[in-house]
């Protein structure tokens, strides 16, 4: 019998995939906003296709230091949203840095809402 909820604490192989599904499409919407604001009109694929490479990688290093993730993951945001639509290395850091700031606006902002 395999349980359909995940505990709280401890979690398990379940909630790592729901929190890779949840944070990945939290990463496409920021992704996507920024992409619309530095390049215009894009297709919300290019944004499907990079968000889960900064997730993933914030996921694997979550036990280290902010300081040290937000280092990688803001290079592979770079080589992921590079990839994805195609630009320049330029073009890629200022989507991404769009990116990070959106995230980080947006991830304040529900942790205001949600944490107390």
């Amino acid at each position: 019998m395999v349980p359909l909820q995940a505990e709280i604490v401890g979690g398990g192989p379940l909630a790592l995939v729901v929190t890779f599904l949840v944070a990945t499409a939290f990463s496409a919407v920021t992704l996507h906003l920024a992409a619309l604001w530095v390049l215009g009109d894009e297709p919300h694929q290019h944004a499907v296709k990079a968000a889960p490479v900064p997730v993933l990688i914030a996921m694997l290093f979550s036990q280290y230091s902010p300081a040290l993730i937000a280092p990688f993951a803001f290079v592979g945001a770079v080589a992921a949203v590079r990839y994805a639509y195609g630009l320049t290395t330029r073009g890629a850091a200022l989507v991404s840095v769009f990116y990070f700031a959106i995230s980080t606006i947006f991830a304040f902002a529900f942790a205001n809402l949600f944490l107390v």
